[in-house]
């Protein structure tokens, strides 16, 4: 009897393919064919799983990796998209958000090149976790009322941003917040009146806050540093291996000392 039922279910034919009709002939085909049934729900399932997410909001678009892709696969896919809406992402502003699939330096940098010649696109900020982000371009603030004169020593508030490896002999300053986009090596030493921000290892003299500014911070991917500076505090790493950081590390002062902790 349950053989003879089995029998009698069809699938429907052309004319009777509605919406409802549609419908249940998905489920006929995995009454009769669980195997197949199965095979095309995760196909359906693999296809809504795109490598990178393109998500607008009012001042451009966010990407946001997929977790479970490659990095390769993410930079085919950004290519592929950038060339068929070349005209639409068009010296756009993006967000780059890795809380859910990290990206080392190099992949960042790579990335970023890829947007740039693509279709001139500007990576704006890279999101690391709720509360912590970097920004890598200075967006552009309306025109408002005439401003005061500035106090003397208030200096440019953009960032300086620093593309690639600060090798043994190099010395940076900046009047604000300083971004190095790989890493520190032993014998460089970055100065900066704020923050000092290092997508990659800091093995080199780091000195932030130095106008005297006792809430600046260093982060990097590792800081290991020849020495550290906040404000007028000096710090010179522990002797002896260190756990490896979760993510990333950062550097500050609590109580009356420079303290490095691991995120």
């Amino acid at each position: 009897m349950l053989l003879g039922r089995f029998l009698r279910l069809r699938v429907p034919s052309a004319s009777e393919i509605t919406q409802e009709g549609h419908a249940r002939g998905l489920e006929i085909l995995s009454a009769t064919h669980p195997i197949q049934g199965e095979q095309i729900t995760k196909a359906m399932a693999v296809n809504n799983s795109l490598p990178v997410q393109i998500k607008a909001n009012r001042d451009g678009y966010i990407l946001v990796p997929d977790s479970e892709s490659s990095f390769t696969t993410i930079l085919d896919y950004m290519e592929k998209r950038l060339g068929e809406s070349h005209d639409f992402f068009q010296n756009s502003e993006m967000i780059l958000d890795l809380r859910k699939k990290a990206l080392n330096t190099d992949e960042v940098l790579v990335l970023h090149r890829l947007l740039k010649a693509k279709a001139g696109v500007k990576l704006v900020e890279v999101r690391l976790e709720d509360d912590l982000s970097f920004l890598l371009e200075r967006r552009p603030v309306p025109p408002a009322a005439p401003p005061r004169a500035p106090a003397s020593d208030k200096a440019d508030s953009s960032p300086l941003i620093v593309r690639g490896t600060c090798r043994s002999g190099s010395h940076i300053e900046s009047p604000a917040d300083c971004i190095i986009l790989g890493d520190v090596n032993p014998g460089a030493e970055i100065l900066a009146v704020g923050d000092i921000v290092v997508f990659g290892s800091l093995r080199g003299v780091a000195h932030a806050g130095a106008t005297g500014n006792i809430a600046a911070r260093i982060w990097a991917l590792s800081i290991e540093p020849s020495q550290i500076r906040i404000a007028d505090m000096v710090a010179l790493p522990p002797r002896g291996n260190k756990p490896t950081p979760k993510r990333f590390e950062i550097a500050e002062i609590r109580e009356n000392m420079i303290q490095v902790i691991t995120v």
